[in-house]
């Protein structure tokens, strides 16, 4: 079996504005923090002054492609303001990756809105929705020249199951009926968005879409077998295929952004059933008891080639308390995906969660996902013992000997 990846093929990593850049104190996530008593975001990485040097990391790793966000609640500090100088700063950002030879692939919606946005209503009104698309339509306009690949939204329905019906993160709301008002927006906001980007591109090209979450759901190996099997049937589908099966009928969008980190048992209870909570599942968990799955990388790719479209695998990684964790952990999921592309998959992308350490939303920063450790005291960034290897398989193209 060939060990080579596409020629073109892109290697990368992911981070967001949020949980990097710090000092985003006009964001809904900062009032939700000191409403909660949480840990704060604050300078988070400073990746917002430092953000050359973070790139810099990156192509030392002979990386060709880096996943980014922008942050709305900077570029809009209310509906009707733009604030220029933000602009600037992530054109800034944008030539920076590209001088360095780093495919941008731009997210606009990574989990965060602009306070005076929430304060209105949020996704709960569709009246706000006008107020996403200046936002689109703004930085397509802005960024055209200089960008390709665009997410407008991150894991939506991750967005949806936190924010809307767990509570755990904004606006804080346990309600199934504000969760299905929310995804009707979202969706709504998604493919006006679309539209509004290719009629901006006009005859340039772009590649537009949205990262999916996807879950591998497992029924519970204690109760009752059969209605677990069930639940986890029901769940997949609705978590992992709805929204996908919506855009792609629509054909709305260009690519499949996948963000894949693990398997979660399911047990039946009424309706949507339930994470199990035995947790005495014969496999190996990370530092957030997340049980490690690559073969579901695989699952998925095999799924995902029905729709016809290239698959980028937008998100991938492992937050661990021992550093012997990661690399197999790395190269595990890169067999999935090698051997999913000598199945005919046309996965045409890789890139790591994450570059560095950064704020993990409501879990604050123990949670360690970077390429490179952050010491939060002094903000130095160390490559960690895997990042070469990841390092050396973008820089050959390919995995090392006995390992395809």
């Amino acid at each position: 079996m060939a060990k080579k990846f596409p020629s073109s093929f892109l290697w990368g990593a992911a981070i967001s504005s949020y949980q990097t850049e710090g000092g985003n104190s006009n964001s809904d996530w900062a009032v939700f923090e000191a409403d909660r008593g949480l840990e704060t975001a604050n300078r988070a990485c400073d990746h917002y002054f430092r953000f050359e040097k973070d790139f810099l990391l990156a192509k030392k790793l002979d990386l060709n492609s880096l996943r980014i966000s922008i942050e709305w609640a900077r570029v809009f500090p209310s509906f009707n303001k733009v604030d220029e100088r933000e602009i600037a700063h992530y054109l800034k950002v944008v030539d920076s990756l590209s001088e360095l030879g780093l495919e941008p692939f731009i997210t606009l919606h990574h989990f965060t809105n602009p306070i005076w946005f929430s304060q209105n209503g949020g996704w709960l009104k569709s009246k706000n929705i006008d107020c996403f698309l200046k936002f689109v339509s703004r930085m397509a306009s802005d960024l055209k020249s200089k960008v390709r690949y665009w997410m407008i939204f991150n894991e939506p329905m991750v967005y949806l199951f936190k924010g809307y019906l767990e509570g755990a993160w904004p606006p804080g709301e346990k309600s199934l009926t504000k969760s299905l008002r929310v995804v009707k927006n979202m969706l709504s906001a998604y493919k006006t968005a679309y539209q509004e980007i290719k009629n901006v591109y006009d005859q340039q090209q772009s590649y537009v879409s949205i990262t999916k979450h996807m879950l591998y759901f497992q029924g519970c190996e204690r109760g009752h077998l059969w209605l677990n099997r069930f639940s986890a049937f029901l769940r997949g589908k609705l978590f992992n295929d709805s929204i996908l099966d919506y855009l792609a009928s629509k054909k709305i969008i260009d690519f499949i952004g996948l963000n894949y980190y693990r398997k979660e048992y399911s047990e039946f209870v009424p309706l949507l059933g339930r994470e199990c909570g035995h947790q005495n599942h014969c496999q190996r968990r990370n530092s957030l008891n997340w049980y490690v799955y690559p073969e579901g990388l695989g699952f998925f790719l095999d799924r995902l080639k029905k729709y016809g479209l290239p698959i980028f695998i937008t998100e991938n990684g492992t937050a661990e308390n021992e550093e012997e964790y990661y690399q197999p952990f790395l190269m595990d999921h890169l067999k999935e995906v090698k051997n999913a592309i000598d199945r005919g998959v046309d996965v045409r992308g890789y890139f790591y969660w994450s570059l560095l350490d950064n704020f993990e939303w409501d879990k604050g920063f123990n949670q360690r996902f970077g390429l490179y450790s952050v010491n939060y005291d002094t903000l130095e960034r160390n490559p960690r013992q895997f990042s070469s290897v990841y390092g050396k398989i973008a820089k050959d193209n390919m995995l090392p000997d006995g390992d395809c």
